[in-house]
């Protein structure tokens, strides 16, 4: 009988297990929580769930941001018609006349800046016909000044925004 027990070891050491007891050992999924998942049918609906819910949140976001730039547009038109006479249109501001016109010459022509138009970035060349702002000093060529001051939206100077014409001299106030 000292056998018995030394055979029992020779087993376990070789890897073989003693079958446990049928009873003691069985487990269901119904009691076995970590069982394999077969929910299958259960993730698709939940993924649907959640993406219909990503979607409407987008469109939410969507329709508040639209709603926003509404009232916003709304709000600045209701101030600038509140700001304007509502009998009376608008009126046009003159256009800013362009300085007077002169001929390139890399000796002659003072130029505040570089001998270089600042709208088309081409530099000058004798003989070019360009205009010299009054206020700042800078030139350009006359055809792109021009447009750039065309229709009035723009009134100053393309490099450094000074007014393109010079400020009309102010009566001296009586004292």
């Amino acid at each position: 009988m000292a056998m018995a027990p030394h055979e029992h070891d020779h087993e376990q050491e070789h890897g073989h297990r003693p079958t446990p007891n049928a009873t003691a050992g069985t487990s269901t999924l119904a009691t076995n929580r970590w069982g394999p998942y077969s929910g299958a049918g259960d993730f698709a609906s939940n993924m649907a769930v959640i993406l219909a819910a990503l979607l409407a949140a987008l469109a939410l976001a969507l329709a508040l941001n639209a709603a926003v730039r509404y009232l916003i547009r709304r709000h600045r038109r209701g101030r600038r018609g509140a700001a304007e006479d509502p009998e009376k249109p608008p009126v046009p501001e003159p256009e800013a006349p362009p300085p007077p016109a002169l001929v390139y010459s890399a000796a002659g022509t003072k130029l505040a800046g570089a001998a270089e138009c600042a709208i088309c970035l081409a530099e000058f060349v004798d003989g070019d016909t360009v205009r010299v702002m009054p206020v700042c000093g800078h030139g350009f060529h006359a055809r792109c000044i021009e447009r750039w001051l065309a229709g009035g939206r723009r009134s100053s100077c393309p490099t450094c925004r000074a007014p393109a014409a010079a400020p009309a001299a102010e009566p001296a106030a009586a004292s």
